[in-house]
């Protein structure tokens, strides 16, 4: 075989090392795709769609009835995913979407007898935890200044009937499950390092106090 052919063979060798390597930094160069806030609204049942996202945010959701009012995100199949609401009557409060990393919202499927409207947007536009204690009624969605560093506790009090639950999120990556309790409960518990996020499911009011 001559010098040329033996260079030529070993420069595609080269090339295709290279294209195997450069592969797995290009698909983690990809990046969630954002969520536009926008509004929707309507009556009754209905199905609306976004841009398919796997990017974490937030549903401001109110409803005006007398019977169940359910939502849900739908894959990009069509396929339910998450029951983000499931209540009787009226309803307003924020709820997180595409919870963990696995997620990927496409559209938003509506059950209701009375009117409603849902605006989505990043979670980013969630509301400041500005003080140690937060006080609310019903779900909501609170955003730290900073994330969570070293040791920290979260004290809660809840005074509904039904479920109390607690979620923490990173900036990016899986929530974590605080809190899943029932009725008129309180205690504390850690927050993991790097909580950016704390989202509350509660049918009655609620205090956390972060320590």
């Amino acid at each position: 075989m001559s010098l040329r052919r033996i260079i030529g063979a070993g420069a595609g060798l080269l090339l295709t090392c290279s294209l195997l390597w450069a592969s797995p930094a290009s698909a983690a160069a990809v990046k969630p795709v954002p969520i536009t806030p926008k509004t929707f609204s309507g009556s009754g049942d209905d199905v609306f769609r976004i841009r398919a996202t796997t990017s974490r945010g937030i549903a401001l959701i109110r409803h005006t009835g007398e019977s169940n009012f359910a939502v849900w995100t739908l894959k990009s199949s069509g396929a339910n995913s998450e029951l983000i609401v499931n209540t009787i009557g009226d309803y307003t409060g924020t709820v997180v979407f595409d919870t963990y990393s696995w997620h990927k919202t496409a559209g938003f499927k509506i059950e209701a007898d009375g009117t409603w409207r849902v605006r989505v947007a990043p979670i980013s536009y969630a509301p400041l935890w500005k003080f140690l204690k937060a006080t609310g009624v019903g779900d909501q969605v609170l955003k730290l200044k900073t994330p969570i560093k070293g040791f920290h506790t979260l004290r809660y009090k809840h005074a509904g009937g039904s479920n109390f639950v607690v979620y923490a999120f990173p900036l990016s990556g899986n929530g974590h499950l605080l809190v899943n309790k029932i009725g008129k409960v309180s205690g504390k518990v850690t927050i993991p390092a790097g909580t950016r996020y704390v989202s509350v499911q509660a049918d009655g009011a609620w205090t956390l106090t972060r320590g």
